[in-house]
């Protein structure tokens, strides 16, 4: 009796942990971004419905502090396509002509830092890190000889698109597959945004280097993975904090 107790309790046991796996890889899946074809002669924002155009699913309460110490509630929205904070005013949706002038906008709970582009903090410390949201062309699909596809670099077809940005209005003569991208960016006066890599982090921060280069050999960074970011970031943090030269 008891035996057959602890099969059973091993068992639930195993089938939980299974369960506990499926939904972490559904979890995981979820997070991928799905590509969305624009067809030929089409605008490109027919192609993206609400949801799929902007960050949030309706318009949201939020804040646009500028430089100059004005602080102005709205309705704010992130556009994927456009890169660009939209809000509403008199009906009118609108973007921000002179992004200079802007200090940071809160939307919800996020905050945003302008640098040109918007750039969405995810970590503030001594080492802060930023998300740069966008949308990449992941392939041009030209009509052969035969009803054959021939694919092309975006960069061929479309040279004058500004990276991650794509006019909402743009038809494409082929057929566009698009996909939402996702880079970062950090930062140690919230002045200076660089690029998150290799190369950078080494290169900006000087006598610590035996130690992070000890870190990415261990962990395999990828640094286009949120959580191996954010981990990292995490680690550097760490090693900062216990240099009272870096504050």
């Amino acid at each position: 009796m008891i035996l057959t107790l602890n099969k059973q309790i091993k068992m639930k046991s195993v089938l939980f942990a299974i369960c506990c796996i499926l939904l972490m890889n559904s979890h995981v899946a979820a997070q991928e971004y799905k590509t969305i074809t624009v067809k030929a002669g089409t605008r490109v924002k027919d192609s993206f419905p609400f949801s799929e155009r902007y960050l949030y699913p309706e318009f949201t309460k939020g804040t646009v502090t500028f430089k100059n110490r004005i602080v102005a509630p709205c309705l704010f929205n992130f556009n994927f396509l456009s890169g660009e904070i939209e809000f509403i005013k008199s009906k009118d949706t609108l973007i921000f002509t002179m992004k200079k002038e802007i200090d940071l906008i809160v939307i919800a709970k996020d905050s945003f830092y302008c640098n040109d582009t918007y750039l969405q903090l995810l970590h503030r410390g001594l080492f802060s890190v930023y998300l740069k949201r966008g949308m990449d062309i992941v392939n041009i699909l030209k009509q052969g000889a035969m009803g054959t596809v021939n694919r092309s670099s975006a960069s061929q077809s479309y040279e004058s698109t500004e990276s991650n940005h794509i006019s909402i209005d743009l038809q494409p003569v082929d057929d566009m597959v698009l996909k939402k991208k996702d880079e970062y960016f950090f930062s140690f006066s919230g002045n200076d945004y660089l690029p998150l890599n290799k190369k950078n982090i080494l290169r900006n921060l000087p006598g610590m280097d035996n130690e992070i280069r000890s870190y990415l050999k261990s962990n395999r960074v990828d640094f286009d993975s949120r959580q191996d970011v954010l981990r990292l970031t995490g680690f550097v943090n760490n090693l900062l904090e216990g240099r009272p030269n870096y504050r």
